[in-house]
């Protein structure tokens, strides 16, 4: 079965949480890290062009390996939040346009499920889904903060999506997440790979 090459991405103007299989030169190998980036719009309401400018930047770095998909969290759902919602949502636009214009396959996973593959739980804060990603995965790979480990999350239950999962996993909980989520068949250059 081929390696599959996946970056996965918690999309933030503040601080992206980024975990790949393979380095930006292709090179196999877990990694996450976060982007961080400071307000530069002078408006609340103002789209913040430079953070957006420098999280396309990283995407764009991370996705150098050429992978076979990017793996997204799907918007979360603010309510009084002002224009939290709206940046976010332009966010997503503009790196969802530009993988689509480079021609890389990317799917969208709710925030739930997320959860649910991490914890078991659909509604776990951050701090469980960081414990619960560090306890599973942190002997192969250091998760540094909340956005890593959504990150590391999303990528590793893509993985186990395509049969390629790097730990034994086998509760129920895995299965409804993977379950949940409309993986695309996948072209490799040894052929497709569909969904496990």
């Amino acid at each position: 079965m081929t390696e599959l090459r996946i970056v996965a991405l918690d999309l933030s103007l503040a601080a992206t949480g980024v975990a790949a299989t393979h380095d930006h030169h292709g090179r196999a190998g877990l990694l996450a890290r976060t982007v961080h980036t400071a307000r530069t719009a002078h408006g609340a309401t103002d789209m913040d062009h430079q953070r957006v400018n420098a999280v396309l930047a990283d995407v764009a770095a991370a996705v150098k390996c050429r992978p076979h998909l990017v793996v997204i969290e799907w918007l979360p759902l603010f309510d009084g939040k002002g224009a939290t919602t709206l940046r976010l949502a332009e966010l997503h636009g503009v790196i969802k346009h530009w993988l689509h214009h480079q021609g890389i396959t990317y799917v969208d996973v709710h925030p739930p499920e997320v959860k649910t593959w991490a914890t078991g739980k659909g509604n776990a804060n951050k701090t469980q889904v960081l414990e619960a990603v560090t306890a599973t995965y942190g002997r192969l790979l250091h998760v540094d903060g909340h956005d890593q480990a959504d990150a590391v999350a999303l990528l590793t239950m893509a993985l186990a999506a395509y049969g390629q999962q790097l730990v034994p996993l086998h509760s129920p909980h895995h299965r409804r997440a993977i379950g949940n989520v409309r993986w695309p068949d996948l072209a490799t250059e040894a052929g497709p790979v569909v969904p496990v």
